[in-house]
This record gives structure tokens, C-alpha cells and sequence, in this order.
């Protein structure tokens, strides 16, 4: 019996390349779409810190906050998952791009519509989660992980959702008492929101970091549930242990160790 490794068939090498395709296409739209962003932030700064106020700074810090998290999101979304990607794929980074472009040009317009825009980004992650989930499951490759992280995307986008309305409440709660206002107790409600919203936008960072911790894990060991050793271990130590065989490898070497195993007389 002869054992012959065939050559992959054209269409999978042509189904690997497109695959392989998602990820340096989608972080390079999206480094130029943050690149582009920062810069107007930075514009937007430079003609208006003469007039800024407490408020003001605060709005422009977070967002420069709101840039990080979500380039963080959207590059772990990237590198965890594979699909064929389509103008789909291009429009999900492209609205949120506008979305802080406006987010910028709100900075010195009044908190109630910067906070309108913050709501538009978070509606967005929602959205973003459950399309994210949808496109990774057209791939078989995904099935285990993506069960893995079921938890997780729930809670993404419950949060996201969440936020949003919290948001779009905070500006209608703003937009009828006037926050903004540079004296009194109003403007100690405006820096109480906006210390607010630093702490919703920190949820969503220690939020993704799990996620992305727990993809890390999953990826160093092929364990879908840690167990206590591998808990009080580091991270880095995983890095040293070797791989585990593929299914591919594996049947290659079975292969092999028959071919050792069984008399030539057997053999045809």
C-alpha cells in the first residue's frame, strides 16, 4: 500500500489567500482611518486651547481615550478572526471613522452633541460585535473559538448597547439643564459627566483586555478552560512550551510510523 500526500486542491489555496487577506487589509484601513482622526484631534486642539476650559480638556483627552479603544478593538477583532472580507468589512471602520471625526469637531460645540457622537461609537461596537460574530461563524475554522468566546461577545455587546443609552440620556439630561455652563454647580455636573464617561470608557478597555487575554491563553495552550496549574503560571511561560500537533501533522506521522511498521511484502 502506498501512502501519496496529494496536493492541495486550487480552490483551498485560493480560499487560504483570501483568508489571509482579512487581516493586513483590515488593519491597514483601519491605522490610516486612526491616523486620520488623531491628526484632526490635534488640529482641532491647536485652534481652540486658548478658549478651552476645564470641560473642554477633559472632553479632549477622552477623546483621544475613545481613538486607543477603539483601534485596540478593532486590531484584536482583526487578528483573532479570519473571513473572506468584502465592502462590509470596509464600511464597519469607515463609519466609525466619521463618527470621530465628528466626535472631534464637538469638542468646543457643547457636551450634549459630543456625547450624541461618544453614543453613535458605542451603538456601533454593538453593531460591530454581532456582525464580528455573524462573519466569523461562515468560516469552519472559527467554530471552537467562537463558542470559546460566546460569553464575551454577549457582554460586548450588551455593554456597548448599554452605554449608548446611558449616553443618549446623559445628552438629553445636558442638553435641557445646560451643563456646560462655565459657573456653579452646573459646571460641577459637567465635569462629573465627563468624569463619568472616563469611567464607562475604562470598563470597555479592561473589557477587551480579557477577551483578548483569554484568546492569548487559548492560543499558547488549545485549552478551552484553564485549569488551576495553568492559572498560577505566567503568560510568558507558555510562550517556551511547544506546540501542539496539528490533526494535519499528527496524521502525517501515523502515516510515517505504518509505513516503518508494516513488512515490504505487505506493501504494493
Amino acid at each position: 500500500m502506498n501512502f501519496e500526500l496529494e496536493p492541495e486542491p486550487n480552490h483551498r489555496e485560493l480560499h487560504h489567500r483570501l483568508n489571509d487577506a482579512f487581516t493586513p487589509t483590515y488593519l491597514t484601513i483601519l491605522s490610516i482611518i486612526q491616523a486620520v482622526a488623531l491628526t484632526d484631534l490635534a488640529t482641532v486642539v491647536a485652534a481652540e486651547y486658548r478658549q478651552f476650559t476645564v470641560v473642554h480638556w477633559l472632553l479632549a483627552l477622552l477623546t483621544f481615550c475613545v481613538l486607543i479603544i477603539v483601534w485596540n478593538v478593532y486590531t484584536i477583532q482583526g487578528t483573532i478572526w479570519r473571513w473572506i472580507p468584502d465592502v462590509r468589512d470596509a464600511a464597519m471602520p469607515f463609519v466609525v471613522g466619521a463618527l470621530e471625526l465628528y466626535l472631534d469637531h464637538t469638542i468646543t460645540q457643547g457636551m450634549s452633541f459630543w456625547l450624541l457622537g461618544l453614543a453613535g461609537i458605542a451603538a456601533m461596537g454593538a453593531v460591530g460585535t454581532w456582525y464580528m460574530h455573524w462573519r466569523a461563524r461562515t468560516e469552519a475554522g472559527n467554530d471552537q473559538l467562537l463558542r470559546y468566546l460566546r460569553r464575551h461577545h454577549l457582554l460586548f455587546a450588551l455593554y456597548y448597547a448599554g452605554g449608548a443609552a446611558f449616553l443618549l440620556l446623559l445628552a438629553w439630561a445636558n442638553s435641557v439643564g445646560g451643563w456646560e455652563a462655565a459657573e456653579g454647580g452646573q459646571r460641577v455636573l459637567a465635569v462629573g459627566t465627563a468624569l463619568m464617561v472616563g469611567v464607562c470608557l475604562s470598563g470597555a478597555a479592561i473589557i477587551s483586555h480579557l477577551y483578548w487575554r483569554k484568546a492569548v491563553v487559548y492560543a499558547h495552550t488549545g485549552l478551552l478552560k484553564l485549569r488551576k496549574d495553568m492559572v498560577k503560571r505566567p503568560i510568558s511561560s507558555w510562550v517556551t512550551s511547544p506546540p501542539q500537533e496539528t490533526n494535519r501533522e499528527a496524521g502525517i506521522q501515523r502515516v510515517l510510523r505504518y509505513q516503518r511498521e508494516t513488512p515490504s511484502g505487505r506493501c504494493s
